[in-house]
């Protein structure tokens, strides 16, 4: 068949379909955003082709004859399968949207430079990538399919979750400013460093006074003043420990690259852990969608050189 023919058959269906269903012309030709004439002018012309009558006219509206009727329920059958199989078609080519939600410092310093391999394994998928700086409360309200967000407990409860990196705290510092400050040999030396601190108390970050604390000192051995300053969020306090302004407290898996590559280090070797970690948890409605997702981050955790403690 030609492609005049293809077009004329697969339009003359539609219009039988279309007028054997609604049962009138000018129903059928409101439906079509076509005139009611060039409905029956359509449907003349089909008969003539054919040789039969199609549609008895009737005083209001149009019914099929035994040929109409059996033309009819064909053309219906062959339009729902051509509309499924369009469907199909159109799925298996269509670029798949998975979007992730995370915090920005997550974000930024560890999933953003691996995300090219993710992206490389799977063309077909792509890939939005939204942060925030509020623990949300259910992943399944929110418009992500994955979330990776940092908190003490799953989140949402029923989710699909699962602890990637258990929380770890270092004070960290430029390899420099270690360099020009002389080693630390115990607690107390940190009174002897400018400590870089969040200032954020709506993010609940681990600060001075929490790693002090923990560490068996009961209280930081430096009030904030010429040797305190201060940020409002993690990048630039980031930022200020890579110029080398001082010490700051590291997150891992947030400085693991940094550390790899010898542009910060650790200040002080013992790590201080929490209950907290960063979850994984996936969108039951997206579940299939995300597991490609999934067991590629999976991977990177354990390829990862400071692999999860949970």
């Amino acid at each position: 068949m030609t492609p005049n023919q293809i077009e004329y058959l697969l339009r003359s269906l539609r219009i039988l379909e279309t007028v054997g269903r609604r049962g009138s012309f000018s129903a059928a030709a409101t439906e079509l955003g076509m005139t009611q004439p060039a409905i029956s002018q359509q449907i003349a012309q089909l008969e003539s082709v054919l040789g039969l009558t199609l549609f008895r006219r009737l005083h209001r509206g149009v019914s099929p004859s035994d040929a109409g009727q059996i033309l009819h329920t064909a053309a219906a059958d062959v339009l729902a399968r051509i509309h499924t199989a369009m469907k199909a078609v159109n799925a298996s080519t269509q670029q798949k949207n998975l979007t992730v939600l995370t915090d920005y410092g997550f974000a930024a310093n560890w999933l953003l430079p691996r995300l090219s391999d993710f992206e490389n394994r799977y063309p077909e998928l792509d890939l939005c990538l939204l942060t925030t700086q509020a623990r949300q409360t259910g992943v399944a309200n929110d418009p992500a399919d994955v979330s990776i967000l940092f908190g003490k407990d799953p989140d949402p409860v029923g989710c699909d979750s699962t602890l990637l990196f258990a929380e770890e705290v270092y004070p960290i510092c430029s390899p420099r400013y270690l360099a020009d400050m002389g080693p630390l040999a115990g607690v107390t030396d940190f009174a002897r460093a400018r400590l870089l601190d969040l200032d954020s108390p709506a993010q609940h970050w681990f600060t001075w006074e929490d790693w002090f604390r923990l560490a068996g000192q009961g209280t930081r051995p430096v009030i904030r003043t010429r040797n305190s300053r201060l940020f409002g969020n993690y990048p630039l306090l980031l930022q200020a420990i890579l110029q080398g302004q001082g010490i700051g407290l590291g997150w891992r898996p947030l400085i693991d690259d940094y550390l790899q590559s010898g542009q910060i280090v650790l200040a002080w070797p013992q790590p201080i852990r929490s209950e907290r970690g960063y979850f994984l948890s996936i969108n039951p409605d997206k579940k299939d969608m995300a597991a490609a997702f999934r067991q590629w981050l999976q991977g990177q955790v354990r390829s990862s050189p400071f692999a999860a403690r949970a």
